[in-house]
């Protein structure tokens, strides 16, 4: 399986449940990674045959920016059942939310999520503990 994938997308949003975080805007880094089949595109080097990611990349910046989320567990699914929903030729979809700026000491803290196309909720989830960032 093929993958079109955006790394290191930074949008500065509101994210977080402190109450500074609810006022000032801070860098949210995004990476998302879609698996699909892209001989098609490939054999006919043309964009309609592609997952395409400046497209793709502009929706997970207008979700980043409307959301005014508290948790990036919540917009990393939203982000994911976003573009499942939009590109039908993805089997699956990883996408990682980074807060750059959460703790002194510490390059990031953030989730990694993986959903598949077809499971319960249109995604499915690999467990994890919870964690609060």
């Amino acid at each position: 399986m093929d993958s079109v994938f955006v790394r290191n997308l930074v949008v500065t949003a509101i994210i977080g449940i402190h109450p500074e975080e609810r006022v000032t805007p801070q860098p949210v880094r995004i990476s998302f990674e879609l698996a699909t089949d892209g001989r098609a595109a490939a054999a006919s080097d043309d964009i309609r045959a592609a997952l395409d990611y400046q497209r793709a990349a502009e929706t997970v910046r207008n979700i980043t920016l409307s959301g005014g989320f508290q948790l990036v567990e919540t917009l990393a699914e939203r982000i994911a059942e976003r573009l499942l929903r939009d590109y039908p030729a993805a089997a699956s979809i990883r996408v990682q939310v980074e807060k750059t700026s959460a703790l002194a000491d510490a390059e990031s803290v953030g989730i990694a999520i993986k959903r598949h196309r077809g499971d319960a909720s249109g995604a499915s989830s690999e467990p994890g503990p919870p964690a609060r960032l």
